[in-house]
């Protein structure tokens, strides 16, 4: 069977605090080759990864300095739970690369002034290993770190097929109570994988990279969220299957298009995104992006962060128990206390002011709370102002994990997957 290496890139919106004091990132991102639209997979192969893959990776991030700052990014092999190794074979401190090409925002930015795009793999960075990897982007000049994203290096030695099932959970909140339950069947011609060895599988929803839904024999101490659960099926049907059960369906994603100037113009004021941004709860009008942000149209004259109003109106029932956020491609899907919306009292409303890149934006209105250690939402969920329908298309990415016993052993992949309610792709 012929293998191939695919590398996924993950991302990570860093605090501020703890990093470089003059170097300040605003938003970081990746995708696949140069179509934002494709998942952020490179296939290092001549073979192509189809709607998996591409050929190679481009990450960007934008960033508030003084002037063009001097970075490079180190890679950091990891095991499944992204704990990083300490095996010197696997992480070499000298596998780095300072191959950033900047471009420099318009002169009336004031909220980011550079954006760097390094491109993976290149000629200074291989990728010899399988599994969990970190970048780390340091500020050469202080050697902080300003940045860190992740990616999951795949070399195919087995095939993935994804089995999609209606289900329905217990919801927190008065929503419809669909969920899916997702069968992950891993095979292998060999038969040589199928074995303890092959210990886990990790589901994630596209460009939502920090909401895991695991099934694993090894990593014991990993909690999925909520009510949702998993079993390892064992050998069926020459394959091993691994379950994740009672997974929310959640809504289709809304959209945010601050693309138009005429509709959001450069004036520094923050312009309302509208009354009719009411909770949902399983209805939607329009096809979103995947989750994905898209801004490839974008001309070089306009292309900038500009200040937008968030307004959530709650009725019925008025204001929530819960913390409130807004989560989408304009933060990685990771919100922060920065995306934290406050209810006005007066108006009745949630409200947001925060900046914005110009493009096509996917987002959801989220509950959950403020961790005290990292300053990030935890306890995350989108029930009570965006509900639950088996009709949004989201798709879901499927990675199988296996105990390689080489170079002391490390956690490989050897398999990726994706597919959505309507079949695999």
């Amino acid at each position: 069977m012929m293998r191939r290496i695919v590398l996924i890139l993950f991302l990570l919106m860093p605090g501020i605090a703890g990093y470089g004091a003059d170097v300040v990132v605003r938003m970081i991102r990746a995708y696949g080759g140069s179509n934002e639209a494709l998942p952020p997979v490179v296939v290092l192969s001549a073979e192509k990864g189809g709607d998996v893959g591409s050929n190679s990776v481009t990450i960007e991030f934008d960033v508030s300095a003084s002037s063009i700052p001097n970075v490079y990014a180190r890679i950091v092999h990891c095991n499944a739970d992204w704990t990083p190794d300490e095996n010197g074979f696997l992480s070499d401190v000298n596998n780095r690369t300072t191959l950033v090409d900047w471009k420099i925002m318009p002169a009336r930015s004031t909220y980011s002034g550079y954006r760097g795009m390094l491109s993976l793999p290149n000629v200074q960075t291989s990728i010899r290993f399988s599994g969990n990897w970190l970048v780390k982007i340091h500020d050469l000049d202080s050697d902080s770190l300003i940045a860190e994203t992740r990616f999951f290096a795949v070399e195919t030695r087995a095939t993935i097929r994804m089995n999609f099932m209606t289900d329905f959970y217990q919801p927190r909140y008065r929503v419809s109570g669909t969920a899916y339950t997702i069968e992950t069947m891993v095979q292998d011609n060999t038969a040589r994988l199928l074995s303890t060895n092959l210990h886990t599988v990790v589901l994630y929803r596209n460009n939502r990279w920090y909401d895991p839904f695991i099934a694993s024999e090894r990593l014991r101490s990993v909690v999925n969220p909520g009510t949702i659960g998993s079993d390892i099926l064992g050998m069926v049907q020459g394959g091993k299957i691994f379950r994740v059960s009672r997974i929310p369906a959640q809504n289709e994603y809304r959209v945010l298009d601050v693309s138009n100037p005429g509709r959001f113009p450069s004036t520094g004021q923050p312009i309302p995104i509208g009354l009719s941004d009411i909770r949902r709860n399983g209805m939607f009008v329009q096809r979103a992006d995947d989750g994905a942000m898209l801004a490839g149209g974008i001309s070089n004259a306009i292309d900038e962060f500009v200040p937008v109003e968030f307004l959530l109106d709650p009725t019925p029932g008025g204001a929530s128990d819960d913390d409130i956020f807004v989560a989408g491609s304009f933060n990685n899907w990771r919100p922060n206390r920065d995306w934290m919306m406050y209810f006005d009292a007066q108006l009745r409303l949630y409200r947001l002011r925060q900046w914005v890149r110009r493009g096509r934006h996917n987002y959801l209105y989220a509950n959950g709370r403020i961790s005290a250690d990292s300053y990030d939402a935890i306890n995350v969920n989108y029930e009570e102002f965006e509900g639950n329908t088996a009709s949004a298309n989201n798709t879901f990415i499927s990675f199988a994990y296996y105990r390689e016993l080489d170079y002391g052993g490390y956690d490989g992949i050897v398999a990726v997957g994706a597919g959505t309610m309507y079949g695999n792709k």
